[in-house]
């Protein structure tokens, strides 16, 4: 059985040779979700705003209140959907598979 610790150039156990070179980046679940809510969120309220003002029959002071309630709605499912997606990146990424050929 072979060993887990790997020795580098200078002949220095370590756990890994290779962690000069490479380098993981860990989010964590919370800034996804906040990250991707935010983000779906924006793009919900744009597309809400624009929504409204395509589907009004005329351009009149109702058009401000429309575009309001647009953006809060669009907003809104926007950052439960971004939620949702970023949770499901965070947890993806924390999931590990076993290599194959092992039982």
């Amino acid at each position: 059985m072979q060993s887990e610790k790997t020795t580098n150039q200078d002949g220095v156990a370590g756990p890994s040779a290779l962690a000069d070179h490479q380098r993981i980046i860990v989010v964590d679940p919370s800034d996804a979700v906040t990250g991707m809510g935010f983000v779906f969120g924006v793009v919900g309220a744009l597309v809400g705003i624009a929504a409204a003002v395509y589907l009004t029959p005329s351009f009149s002071l109702a058009l401000v209140g429309y575009c309001l309630v647009a953006a809060f709605a669009g907003g809104s499912a926007g950052m439960v959907t971004g939620g949702l997606v970023g949770a499901v990146f965070a947890v993806m990424r924390g999931v590990i598979t076993p290599p194959t050929g092992r039982s």
